[in-house]
Parts: C-alpha cells; structure tokens; sequence
C-alpha cells in the first residue's frame, strides 16, 4: 500500500515538474523571439541644419535555439532534474550608415589646383618714331607734295634714323642728284615705305637688303638735289616701292601718284601713325 502511495506521489511530483518546464519553455521562447533594436543618433548642429543621421544600429536578437535539456527519471520513478542549459549567444549586426560629408570636409580632401595668375599685359610700343633727335617741319603733307620736309637747327650734322623697323631696300641718287634712301617696313603685316631725301651722305655699312631698326643711322640732312636748304624729304606711304607685284608702287612714278591720291584720301604718311609736333628736341 505504502509502494501504491509513493508511486501516485511520483506521478504528482512528475506531472507537476513537466507543467512547470512546458510553462518555462513557452516564456523563454516567447523572449527569445522579440528583438532589440539600440540606435544611436548623431547630435544636430542647427548652426549649419545638418540633418540627424542614425549612426549606428543594433539589433540585438537572442538566439532561438534554447535547448530543452530535460532529462526524465527513469523507469525506477527517479525525480526529473534539469540540466543547465548553455546562455544562447547574441550576435550583433551594426549597419552603417553612411554620413553626408560636410562641405568643409570636401574642400579640404580636394586637391589643390593650380591657378594661373593672369600675366601682366604686354605693353607694345608704337613701332613709329621721328627721323631725327632734333627738327623743325617746314613744310606739311599735302597734295602734290605728299612728304614732310623737317629742317635741322644742327644742320648737315643731323643724323637721320629709320621712322620704324625694316629692310633697306633702295639706295640711290634721284635725276636731280638728291641721295635718297628707301625702307620697307612691315608693321602688323601691312606693308609701309619710308623714302628720306636730299641727304647730305650715307651712313657706313648700308646696302640693299638690309635690316635695320628705327635706331640706326642711314645718314646726315642735307640739301642735295632740287633743294633751296638743308632739310630732310620725308614721306611714309602705305605700299611697297620696287615691288612688281604691288601696282601702286612698282616703281617711282607710280609712288608718287599713290601717295598724291592717298594724300587726298586723308593719309598724310608718318602723321597718321604718331603725332609729329611742329618741333621737338626728343624723338
């Protein structure tokens, strides 16, 4: 009777225990199942509106594979024991979120670029200057007479330079017996001659063909040829004397009428480059 009794108590014991264990394993699995979510915020700064950003979130999820160790007594009514049971690991996922940089931050990853600082304009001089260092004009640019005539108070002793740079291209004495010299001058790709008149003499070293600049002497003021004083024949006409292929200034004759009918066209020779005072002590 007393073994009829034990053996109830056990079945009591045991059915009581698994109702327990049911009852804990539906709470554990209820738990297990629920996920956490931490999230952390980036602090706003309202000075620049930046928006507030997750930065980092968690979820913390436990695992669901609690294991139900649960050992039954066996057939000889031994009392249900549970085993421990091993503390499920948690497995952490961070997802980033990516930032929007900030606008400072891009200017300084930037690489530097080189500027180019604008150089300096170029300042050009006007390729035209007077004849000589000192002269007087005694006579004008006009119709019939398209030169200047430039009087010296030095006299013979005047030296007499190139108006602008260019290439020798006649030298020779006229009908009347004036020695004259002639130059081509190629300014900004326009053809100009400058013929110089009743010199005295020639600078040394000259001929046909040679280059020479506004600061090399090609003579002296005189009064060769039809003159009545020493004075410079100056005349500056937009063509090429000599030149075959260009028909207003193949050769004297033709010079002469182009620049006559340039004259009353409003061209007056050195006068339509550079101002040329009455007199000057400077060129």
């Amino acid at each position: 009777m007393e073994k009829v009794s034990i053996r109830k108590k056990s079945i009591v014991l045991i059915s009581v225990a698994l109702l327990m264990i049911s009852t804990g394993l539906k709470v554990v699995e209820a738990y297990s199942k629920e996920t956490i979510y931490e999230i952390k915020y980036q602090s706003i700064n309202t000075k620049n509106m930046s928006e507030a950003n997750i930065i980092e979130k968690k979820e913390i999820e436990e695992q669901d594979n609690m294991l139900s160790l649960i050992n039954l007594v066996n057939e000889s009514n031994e009392i249900i024991t549970l085993q421990e049971v091993e503390i499920p690991k948690i497995e952490i996922k961070e997802e980033t979120v990516l930032k929007e940089e900030n606008i400072e931050e891009k200017l300084e990853d930037k690489q530097e670029e080189k500027v180019e600082m604008p150089s300096e304009p170029v300042v050009v001089e006007n390729p035209w200057h007077l004849p000589t260092e000192t002269g007087m004009v005694s006579q004008y640019p006009h119709y019939g007479h398209a030169a200047y005539d430039i009087t010296s108070s030095r006299g013979s002793n005047e030296i007499i330079y190139p108006v602008a740079n260019g290439v020798i291209t006649n030298i020779y004495t006229d009908p009347a017996g004036a020695l004259v010299i002639t130059i081509r001058h190629d300014i900004g790709g326009q053809i100009f001659t400058s013929q110089y008149a009743h010199m005295s003499r020639y600078a040394e070293g000259l001929y046909i063909g040679k280059e020479v600049t506004f600061n090399d002497p090609i003579g002296f003021m005189g009064t060769t040829g039809n003159s009545t004083g020493i004075h410079l024949h100056l005349a500056v006409v937009d063509c090429a004397l000599f030149d075959g292929n260009d028909n207003n200034c193949k050769d004297l004759n033709s010079f002469f009428n182009f620049a006559n009918r340039r004259v009353r066209e409003g061209y007056y020779g050195l006068g339509t480059h550079i101002i040329v005072p009455g007199s000057w002590t400077n060129r």
